[in-house]
Order: C-alpha cells, then structure tokens, then sequence
C-alpha cells in the first residue's frame, strides 16, 4: 500500500478559499468510499488534512453527500492548476490500496468533466502517479526499507 503523508501540494491548498478546501477533501472522502470499502488510515488522513489546512468548519467534509451534489460543489476550483491537483490526488487516493477499480476510474473521469480537465490530461496524470509509486516502492527496496 502506498503511503498517503505528503500527497497533497501545501502551496496550492494553502490559498484555497474554506470552500474549496472543503469541496476537494470532501471529494477525496467521496472516492475513498466508492470501492464500497472504507479504509480508516484514509479517512484518518482526509480529517489531518483538515486540520493541517486550517478547515474551519471540518464536520461538513464528513456530511452525506451524493456525487451529483459533490460534482456541482468541486466546481468552485476553478483554476486549472488546482483542478488537476484534484485529479492527481483522486488518482493516487485510488492507487494506495494498490486497486484502482472500474467505478473509481469512472468518477475521477467525471470530476475531470466537472473541472473541464480533458481526459487525455487525466491519463497523463495517471500514468504519472502510476510511475511515481513504482519509483517510490523501487526506492524503498534499494534503500532495504521493507
């Protein structure tokens, strides 16, 4: 399993405004309960991020929500670095169980809609995360870290 410390870039959720820092983790919640498994380290790491980040009102990350509701609130990201960030993060939320499955692809595919991210981009960006976990893993058996 990949480590989840140090995902998300401080500088881009350091200027968030309260809502969207609320709208990306509560959507990075969102795809960590698609699978229809709920990882605690995951939730465990979306409520340090809260925290990390200063979100005032932390309990709306946790409130139910639908991805129809959750797709119209992401839209309040909107510039394109941050977006993709989104992207990036859903994509390596999704690698960590080592198990990317059918309906997490599918929603980060609609995120990417959702933030008007073209789905080239998000396959780069997968590609991208998919190398940077295999560098990560290489590097933690060269260095005799298992």
């Amino acid at each position: 399993m990949a480590s989840l410390e140090n995902i998300l870039n401080r500088d881009i959720m350091k200027n968030l405004s309260e809502e969207q820092k609320i709208a990306f983790l509560k959507t990075l919640l969102f795809a960590s309960k698609i699978d229809g498994r709920v990882d605690p380290n995951e939730v465990k790491y979306i409520k340090k991020m809260a925290i990390k980040y200063k979100v005032e009102d932390v309990k709306r990350i946790f409130e139910p929500t639908t991805e129809t509701a959750l797709l119209t609130e992401i839209r309040c990201v909107k510039t394109r670095r941050v977006a993709l960030e989104v992207i990036k993060e859903l994509l390596r939320l999704g690698h960590s169980d080592n198990d990317l499955g059918d309906n997490e692809i599918l929603f980060v595919g609609r995120v990417g809609q959702a933030l008007g991210i073209e789905m080239k981009k998000i396959e780069q960006i997968s590609s991208w995360v998919i190398d940077r976990l295999v560098w990560e893993e290489e590097g933690k058996i060269i260095f005799e870290e298992n």
